[in-house]
């Protein structure tokens, strides 16, 4: 095969190829299909002739080029942001081997004050590997973690087979239960061996083992070096704790979430946390990272090691913890997971939602905490949804659904009770909707950004529900009426259960846009309004409704009894109904007149013009309204409030002089602390949001005897006491 190159005018190379005979002869026979003949031309000084016309930095925005190829060009061949650039001076990233040979990697006899630092540093690098980043970016960065076998150290050997079986049990606890998104976790291992061949046991025995051969070393150390060898013992017992936690929380296959094994957990979390006040103190004792380097150890570190195994594009740069700060996180991790265990006592789903919705508050950011939580309750999810891993979802919903407003076809004292038919309907919707209940509880493991966008999902699924409900309401009304039963009349009592349910998710995703600073100051007014006028308004409405048929209920089972026991029941059930509708009545009750308040003081403060508002050319209240309120279009109770409705009772509203709004405002607030008092033993939310309300009385009053009213400032909303209720203050 022979080759020719030609050139010509135009300073363009082409290659031109003949091939031998017997080929030519082969090919003649086949279909021709010529490759195409393409001319190079150098454009470089045509380039830099008509990028003189931009800026540095500006890009040129054009059909074919947009956002996606502006950001490639911007990322590509920069070292910072391209895997595949590597400046000639910068060498080459040591690997285990190469570290080895040419000394910066120590194996042997390795010092208290070196071990101590690279455990740190390793705590360092899973706590940021926690929160979000990627592992080949932060623990695979670790040499000793590539080769944990060759290290001849036994202390650093059983740490760093540890450390690996850490990883894999964290991963798949939160692989597991999937209630993560990309930006959350990363779970890629990157092919790397999580010491497979050993089992949990194996690792737990080579920890014990380097704890003695340690303890025995320090009866007979002495000096500083005793305090090293104190605090490397101390972090080998709180990774073999820590381990033992996780592996124990781990589900098996046809597991239960029994008392015992709550009881065990607690106890290791219990040792573990009395293990950190000694971690953190003897910090200083082991090597620090050095001032100009990226590296969170002076030895044992290559951070370039794994860059190949990630995308060109790749964030290169991973912002590692303070030391301190680590084990802090860590020890709030161990906190939130003894906290996760109190659900064993959540037998109720109502109790359930509660502790899983102010666990989401508390847990925050960590994803493992939350994982960890729907593990202890859904113990063999994904394969099922039982709850404890032995209790049906149904079941757990039919007791719920009794305690609320105790249906008369699921209360065992009435004759509809042993009705088959009924039955069969009743357990037919728990069935085929029990998910949308579980739905409710996952999305709690959702960090707070993707709870709004599951919640918005889950009304749609509420509303199917509600029309199955009325279905059902209907059925056994129908059936009582044609029995004529001497009993109380079952009204609607599976609607209103599942418009309480469908209320709280209503109130939670508006008042996550609170939390999630997604309104503007402007929007407030209608977000408030609508919680005022409707959502709390008709919580409170289904929990009194509900309360009335538990009385209705008493009446009708007292009426069969004798009057001792009459006498004994009446006092047993009225602690009850305080215990539990009570409470939420006036807890709601307050709510609503926070909510009312704030409504108020923002009409006062629109009418004296206080309130920014967005240019005329870029205002589209409707649009904004339509959008914050989309999710409730498609339930039918309580019905969607057009964009109208608002505008009319806006403009009513406006008519009343600002300060008499001011005071209507002052008038709710304090109404709102009236009833947060007189809630027997308030948790500590209540206390915050009663602590709000004696300060917004306050500004209100002010402002309504005319403090600042010549003041066209507006007003500041501190959300920092309380995420959804501010404090209002005007400056």
């Amino acid at each position: 095969m022979e080759t020719a190159i030609e050139e010509n005018s135009s300073d363009t190379v082409r290659l031109t190829y003949s091939a031998p005979s017997s080929i030519c002869s082969t090919q003649q026979q086949l279909p021709q299909n010529p490759m195409p003949v393409r001319e190079w031309k150098n454009i470089t000084d045509d380039f830099f002739e008509a990028v003189k016309e931009l800026d540095v930095g500006e890009l040129q925005h054009v059909f074919l080029f947009g956002l996606f190829e502006a950001m490639s060009a911007i990322e590509m061949m920069d070292p910072k942001m391209d895997a595949g650039m590597k400046r000639n001076e910068e060498p080459a990233p040591l690997t285990f081997e190469k570290a080895v040979e040419v000394g910066a990697l120590q194996l042997e006899n390795v010092s208290y004050k070196d071990t101590i630092g690279l455990i740190d540093s390793m705590y360092a690098c899973l706590v940021s590997w926690l929160e979000g980043h990627s592992l080949a970016q932060t623990l695979f960065t670790c040499l000793y973690l590539h080769k944990p076998l060759e290290i001849p150290d036994k202390k650093l050997q059983a740490f760093s087979c540890a450390m690996l079986k850490l990883i894999e049990t964290i991963a798949k606890q939160i692989v597991n239960v999937k209630v993560y998104e990309e930006e959350d976790f990363q779970s890629s291992t990157y092919g790397y061996d999580l010491c497979s061949m050993f089992s949990y046991n194996y690792i737990f025995n080579m920890l014990k083992t380097a704890e003695d051969d340690l303890i025995k070393k320090g009866k007979e150390a002495e000096g500083e070096v005793v305090e090293e060898i104190q605090g490397v013992t101390a972090r080998l017992k709180f990774t073999r704790f820590l381990l033992q936690v996780l592996v124990t929380v781990e589900p098996k296959p046809n597991s239960e979430t029994r008392e015992t094994e709550i009881n065990e957990i607690v106890r290791l979390l219990g040792a573990a946390i009395e293990l950190i006040p000694a971690i953190k103190r003897t910090v200083p004792l082991g090597t620090q990272p050095e001032p100009d380097s990226d590296a969170p150890n002076p030895m044992g570190y290559s951070l370039m090691v794994n860059q190949r195994l990630l995308p060109p594009t790749f964030p290169r740069f991973t912002k590692f913890r303070e030391r301190t700060s680590c084990y802090t996180y860590i020890d709030e991790l161990v906190q939130r997971i003894k906290q996760a265990c109190k659900v064993i006592h959540c037998t109720n789903y109502h109790s359930a939602l509660n502790f899983f919705l102010e666990f989401s508050k508390k847990a925050g950011a960590c994803l493992l905490s939350r994982s960890i939580l729907q593990h202890l309750f859904f113990r063999d999810a994904p394969n099922s949804h039982k709850i404890f891993g032995y209790i049906e979802v149904d079941q757990m919903l039919i007791k719920s659904i009794r305690e609320f407003i105790a249906p008369p076809a699921l209360l065992p004292e009435h004759p509809l009770f042993t009705n088959v038919m009924l039955k069969n309907c009743i357990d037919q919707f728990f069935f085929y909707n029990q998910l949308t209940f579980v739905s409710f509880i996952e999305i709690c493991g959702y960090n707070r950004a993707r709870q709004r966008d599951k919640l918005a999902k889950l009304l749609d699924n509420f509303a199917n529900l509600q029309d199955e409900a009325e279905r059902v309401d209907v059925f056994v009304y129908q059936y009582m009426k044609s029995e004529s039963f001497d009993a109380p009349k079952h009204l609607g009592c599976f609607g209103t259960w599942v418009l309480y349910y469908s209320l709280r998710a209503m109130s939670l995703y508006l008042l996550s846009g609170l939390e999630l600073e997604l309104y503007s100051v402007h929007e407030y007014l209608y977000i408030f309004w609508y919680l005022y006028e409707f959502l709390f308004g008709w919580a409170v409405s289904a929990l009194t409704r509900a309360d009335t048929y538990l009385n209705d209920e008493e009446r009708f089972l007292e009426s069969k009894q004798n009057a001792k026991s009459q006498k004994k029941n009446k006092g047993n059930k009225s602690k009850k109904k305080m215990r539990h509708h009570t409470r939420e009545i006036m807890y709601n009750q307050a709510l609503q007149n926070m909510c009312g308040g704030y409504y108020k003081g923002l009409a006062g403060f629109l009418q004296e013009e206080r309130i920014p508002q967005p240019l005329p050319m870029f205002n589209n209240e409707k649009v904004r309204y339509e959008h914050r309120f989309a999710p409730f279009t498609e339930l039918t109770t309580p019905p969607p409030m057009p964009y109208y409705d608002y505008k009319r009772m806006e403009l009513q509203l406006l008519r009343i002089p600002s300060h008499e709004l001011f005071l209507h405002a002052a008038k709710h607030f304090h109404q709102a602390r009236t009833l947060l008092e007189a809630i027997p033993d308030p948790d500590v939310e209540m206390i915050d949001i009663l602590k709000i309300a004696k300060t917004n009385f306050v500004v209100m009053n002010l402002l309504a005897n005319g403090h600042k009213k010549d003041s066209k400032s507006p007003p500041e909303f501190d959300f920092s006491l309380h995420k959804y209720y501010p404090i209002i203050k005007q400056q």
